[in-house]
């Protein structure tokens, strides 16, 4: 029986594991459509690793021997504006750093004066709020940093980020987790959708946010498992979410030596000890070193 539970927690958290499958020959964006999940690989199940044909299982490496991976510093340092179309063809040609590149800026765009006017209007509501000089300093660097390029090119960020995530670029996979439902539904033109479908599309997004972190953290996003591992605790992802949690928290521990992570996730655990049953804390930190072993034998590391 205990054998058949730890199996069934197993299933319920590997089970959305997923090599992020998809055509990366092209990031031409497309007007967004229903979202297609990426298909699903099978990974640890048990004490069975599950390998593509024809191949070996990676040996662990030590986590002293991983690689840590330094994420693209994406904002740039002249006006968009003027590496917008080397961006935009280099993306369009399948680089996913220039697709990410692309998407970051885009994004930082999208809150900033369109024209003049816009800009007039909101330094006079800083003005009314008698701001301290901070947020006026920020429109007007927005605005400078965004001239020209308008708000239909402005939102072409999610379709730039979306392909890079899918393609399997970590720190893209890592900002999908940042985009809410609400906005993703608004740059879908979704918002007018009747209730079911509208429920549906959200829903769909919601779980290609699951499989992308899940993804990131296989590969050893120490953001992408926090993400993951509040999204659990809330409990409105699926069952065990609170086991699944705890399993996360113990692996961040693992991977981190940063002092404040250390602190926050011993009190975390510490916290959710009381919360499970002793065979949901086995079986958690047996999932905990299941995934550990996964990262190791990927060799990568994503600090936060």
């Amino acid at each position: 029986m205990r054998k058949l539970l730890a199996l069934s927690l197993v299933l319920l958290i590997c089970g959305g594991l997923v090599f992020i499958a998809t055509n990366s020959s092209s990031t031409q964006p497309q007007q967004i459509s229903d979202i297609q999940e990426p298909n699903p690989t099978p990974l640890a199940l048990g004490s069975e690793v599950v390998t593509k044909p024809n191949s070996s299982p990676a040996a662990p490496e030590p986590v002293e021997q991983m690689v840590v991976i330094e994420r693209t510093d994406w904002k740039l340092d002249q006006p968009l504006q003027t590496q917008h179309t080397r961006l935009k063809n280099r993306a369009d040609q399948g680089d996913l750093q220039a697709a990410y590149m692309l998407a970051m800026n885009l994004r930082f765009c999208s809150t900033a004066p369109l024209d003049e006017t816009d800009l007039d209007a909101r330094l006079q509501q800083a003005y009314e709020y008698k701001d301290d000089g901070v947020a006026i300093a920020d429109i007007k660097e927005r605005y400078e940093f965004c001239a020209g390029i308008n708000q239909q090119q402005r939102d072409e960020f999610y379709a730039y980020l979306e392909s890079a995530a899918k393609a399997g670029y970590v720190a893209a996979q890592e900002e999908m987790a940042t985009i809410t439902p609400e906005l993703f539904m608004k740059l879908a033109g979704a918002t007018d959708l009747e209730r079911d479908a509208y429920i549906q599309k959200r829903e769909d997004f919601i779980q290609l946010q699951l499989f992308l972190l899940e993804s990131a953290s296989r590969h050893g996003s120490i953001r992408a498992l926090i993400r993951l591992s509040n999204m659990f605790h809330s409990q409105n992802y699926g069952e065990q979410g609170r086991a699944k949690s705890y399993a996360l928290n113990h692996l961040i521990l693992e991977l981190t030596d940063d002092n404040e992570l250390q602190s926050r996730y011993s009190w975390f655990l510490q916290r959710r000890h009381s919360e499970l049953s002793p065979e949901q804390i086995e079986q958690a930190l047996a999932l905990s070193q299941q995934w550990f072993a996964i990262i190791k034998a990927n060799g990568t590391l994503y600090l936060p």
